[in-house]
């Protein structure tokens, strides 16, 4: 996971925010050193978005922020009907990027010294919000929402703001309060890495993939091989490869059962591909290995 650290005072402050429906075939526009941080939540349907090195495809649900400092575009059209919302704010103030949570405590001297009480604000770049989360969330977008981008009519607005800009504000901050970390997450990169290594060791056998562990564990696919290369040098795709091939030798040597079953159990999708992959990873079939390992059967 990647987050934005803001040291404060002083906050990030509130710019416009707006909403956009796109027709399947539509495609976010690319933009570059735009000097501002550019937050999109998906109510429905779907967004392709690059950000710097980073790809997404968003969901329902799903919340990213853009960065000020690097260039974003839609590598991809939509293919449905697609609600975003969408919210600019700007930091005068010191901040900076980081792959890991650190937690750092507030400074304050004393309660009888009248200095400012220094902290920092943690913002994940990518979040996934539980159905409840999300409700509470656009209930509160929707009072900031000054400005609509319609494809379908081919129009854009810009209402007036019926709103003080203390009362945007105040809205602003009640929104990164749904986004914000207070505390190191049990999901640390250590933690979080062992943790999938675990699920994939339980469920090889199953149709896994990597967005399947992703769905399990409510990171994004990206965050999850960068945790996976980060503690083991492999990505999840390749660890399930490697895990079924290692319990594959294991029965080819230790059972009676048929090639064909033993694909079957491990997870692959047919024996001809166990076949293909088992070779490209120990040099030889699965029966060639069985015959090695197990002579005169």
């Amino acid at each position: 996971m990647e987050y934005v650290n803001f040291s404060t005072p002083p906050y990030p402050h509130f710019i416009i925010a707006g909403s956009a429906l796109y027709r399947p075939g539509d495609a976010h526009g690319r933009r570059s050193n735009i000097g501002i941080f550019d937050l999109i939540f998906i109510e429905y349907g779907e967004l392709y978005i690059t950000d710097g090195d980073a790809s997404y495809h968003l969901r329902e649900n799903e919340l990213i922020i853009l960065k000020p400092d690097s260039t974003h575009y839609g590598h991809k059209k939509v293919t449905e009907k697609t609600k975003f919302d969408w919210l600019h704010f700007r930091s005068v103030g010191e901040y900076h990027y980081s792959e890991e949570f650190h937690l750092v405590k507030e400074e304050r001297k004393s309660l009888s010294t009248y200095t400012d009480r220094k902290s920092t604000l943690t913002l994940p770049l990518y979040k996934k919000m539980t159905p409840l989360e999300s409700s509470e969330f656009t209930s509160i977008f929707s009072k900031l929402i000054s400005a609509n981008i319609d494809k379908y009519q081919q129009k854009e607005t810009q209402d007036q703001a019926l709103l003080s800009p203390l009362e945007c504000q105040e809205l602003f901050f009640r929104l990164l309060s749904f986004v914000q970390v207070f505390q190191p997450q049990r999901n640390s990169s250590e933690l979080l890495a062992a943790n999938i290594m675990e699920y994939i060791l339980q469920n090889f056998h199953t149709q896994l993939t990597l967005e399947s562990i992703a769905d399990y564990f409510n990171f994004h696919p990206v965050h999850i091989i960068r945790c996976l290369k980060r503690e083991y040098g492999i990505t999840p795709n390749k660890a399930i490869i490697q895990i079924r091939i290692d319990n594959a030798k294991k029965m080819l040597i230790t059972s009676n059962l048929s090639i064909n079953k033993i694909s079957e159990f491990v997870g692959f999708s047919s024996p001809s591909y166990f076949n293909k992959v088992f070779r490209e990873y120990t040099g030889m079939t699965p029966k060639e290995y069985r015959t090695q390992k197990r002579p005169g059967i």
